[in-house]
């Protein structure tokens, strides 16, 4: 009996200190980096993978497909973003035609896409079937009021769209719950995408030049802005458009002008410019 006494509290102890151990592991600091790190590294291979789940064309009944560009990788602390969320460009012969916002989300790889195109047509297909086909426009274009004739080289017309990007002001607008709530974004200082013009010129006969500036939250952008020289006739001019990059309302402002706000969307309905895909994200 003295024998089974001892041995009991030499068990608990060891029982103790086993307990302590697997506690202190599943807590080690270490151990739940290195899980994150691999989790986020499972996240970015099925990023590269989701490069290719959408074939998106300018036209329904286009023959090739659009390559998606990763333009910029972004991180967002005030929504407490999680792996590295990147912005997409879908190019036709190098001007943009759609957008996405690639970033995980609640147990999904989100691709919320965005078309930038002039006209109607913009169609995707995921494994042969059509997703998503826009009935209107994605932007509408405008003159830019009192711009400069597009310079001669490329240099000086990049410092042109620059200077001109920084005349324009953009905010979000429905911040809290009850829809109030402004913040103004940041204009990053460089364009996240310049106009491929050397495969523009057979496709875009009218396109001079361009570049595509955002609008951001932390380096989330928020909304697109697009800068072109184009010819009239024989009159070059500079013109703008504005595309969204968030569910959330947006303004933008020329001076004290409102030259363009983004309403409240429908992210499931294929028929509008915006639409929101993906898959679940593997863990």
């Amino acid at each position: 009996m003295t024998t089974g006494l001892c041995v009991r509290p030499i068990l608990a102890s060891g029982l103790v200190a086993i307990a302590s151990m697997v506690g202190a592991q599943a807590q080690d600091p270490s151990t739940a980096a290195k899980d994150e790190k691999e989790k986020l590294q499972r996240w970015d291979r099925q990023f590269q993978e989701s490069l290719s789940w959408y074939q998106v064309s300018a036209g329904p009944d286009s023959s090739s497909t659009m390559k998606p560009q990763p333009v910029l990788r972004w991180t967002n602390a005030i929504r407490s973003q999680k792996g590295e969320p990147t912005l997409i460009f879908w190019t036709n012969a190098g001007r943009p035609e759609a957008l996405a916002s690639v970033y995980p989300w609640s147990g999904n790889l989100i691709w919320e896409c965005v078309s930038l195109s002039r006209d109607r047509g913009l169609t995707a297909r995921e494994g042969g079937r059509t997703v998503w086909a826009p009935r209107s426009a994605g932007v509408t274009f405008r003159d830019v009021p009192d711009a400069p004739i597009p310079a001669e080289t490329p240099s000086a017309r990049l410092q042109q769209a620059k200077l001109l990007s920084e005349r324009f002001k953009a905010a979000l607008t429905n911040l809290n719950a009850d829809g109030s709530g402004r913040e103004e974004l940041r204009l990053l200082p460089k364009p996240i995408y310049r106009y491929e013009l050397s495969q523009a010129k057979a496709v875009h006969p009218d396109l001079i030049d361009g570049a595509a500036f955002a609008f951001v939250q932390g380096t989330d952008p928020e909304a697109v802005l697009l800068i072109e020289a184009v010819r009239r006739g024989d009159k070059p001019t500079w013109q703008y458009a504005f595309g969204r990059a968030t569910g959330y309302l947006l303004e933008a402002r020329l001076g004290p002008s409102v030259v363009w706000t983004a309403p409240g969307v429908n992210w499931s309905d294929p028929s509008q410019p915006v639409l929101s895909l993906g898959r679940p994200l593997v863990d």
